[in-house]
């Protein structure tokens, strides 16, 4: 869709540049996100992103450019708290407030009465199969429960645009095949997500789009299938492991500082900075556990060639 077409479009944004002092994080950034769209946003480094989510999120303001959401200009934080709900995987919730508790104050913050709010926390915990987890206590939750359920709160408010900023990050593969599945079930009811990461595993499975940067240029956007879709970031491997319990193991990845991706029951792929000190560590700790390591990878032009290559042709 180009920017003319995008009379009636949840999302426009036109030419956004950011500076922070004399560095430049994003350079004129120029995209539309459709009604019912999943639209990926990737880029060689993480700043291009983590810059674009907080611009979207009115965190930030741009150096120059617009966003525009819901062809609307006079768009304010409160209406943004109201239609747009966001998620990433560094969020977590009160310890010492129960599933419910913490899901009502979501709710709260996003400005829904409190009938309602109760009305649809319990919806969300039944669609996410943890009705039974409603008066536990967050803190008593396994890790991969609390990934499951805030990217549920997400949703609360029945928002019409969602941005998820690495969303599939240190989720087993359940959870991550659940929450694949509940963001296609979204589009179906009309609702359009951007999905924001620098390691787009996974995107081509949900994607209708995706937008590439690098170094804070845009440098792509197209359809899915123009796509050779695969691991990115200056000076990362990826390895690819088999006959690993994620599950048993995810305390010692979090104290590694490791990215991993599960892709299978007992499969994942893990991200680590290309360092002989973490590298030797990690491999280390997977012979230990008797992991397969399938292959490694470096995932410095996985995203690049592929960019060069649509930009050539």
């Amino acid at each position: 869709m180009s920017l003319a077409e995008s009379v009636g479009a949840p999302l426009k944004v036109s030419d956004v540049s950011f500076k922070k002092g004399e560095h430049i994080l994003l350079s004129k950034a120029s995209f539309v996100l459709d009604n019912a769209e999943v639209l990926g946003v990737a880029s060689n480094r993480t700043e291009p992103v983590e810059c674009l989510f907080k611009l979207l999120l009115f965190l930030e303001r741009p150096s120059s450019g617009s966003i525009t959401y819901f062809n609307n200009p006079r768009f304010s934080r409160n209406d943004l708290s109201r239609k747009v709900g966001f998620y990433s995987c560094t969020m977590d919730m009160i310890n010492d407030l129960t599933v419910l508790e913490n899901f009502l104050l979501a709710a709260s913050m996003h400005g829904m009465p409190k009938n309602a709010s109760v009305k649809r926390a319990e919806e969300l915990l039944s669609l996410f199969e943890a009705t039974n987890a409603s008066r536990v206590k967050w803190s008593k939750l396994a890790l991969s429960l609390r990934r499951k359920l805030c990217f549920a709160s997400s949703f609360i408010h029945n928002p019409s645009v969602i941005l998820l900023y690495d969303p599939f990050r240190g989720a087993t593969y359940d959870v991550a095949s659940f929450m694949r599945n509940f963001i296609k079930t979204s589009t179906d009811l009309g609702k359009s997500l951007l999905i924001f990461s620098t390691v787009p595993i996974l995107l081509d499975e949900i994607c209708d789009r995706i937008l590439i940067f690098h170094n804070g240029q845009q440098a792509v956007l197209d359809h899915t299938e123009s796509f050779v879709t695969g691991v990115s970031g200056p000076g990362m491997l990826s390895i690819h492991v088999s006959n690993f319990n994620i599950e048993t193991n995810i305390g010692m990845l979090e104290k590694m500082g490791v990215s991993w991706y599960a892709t299978g029951e007992k499969e994942a792929i893990i991200e680590l900075e290309n360092t002989p000190e973490k590298i030797q560590r990690l491999v280390g700790f997977l012979v230990t556990n008797n992991a397969a390591v399938n292959k490694i990878l470096s995932s410095r032009q996985h995203l690049l060639e592929s960019a060069n290559r649509l930009m050539e042709e």
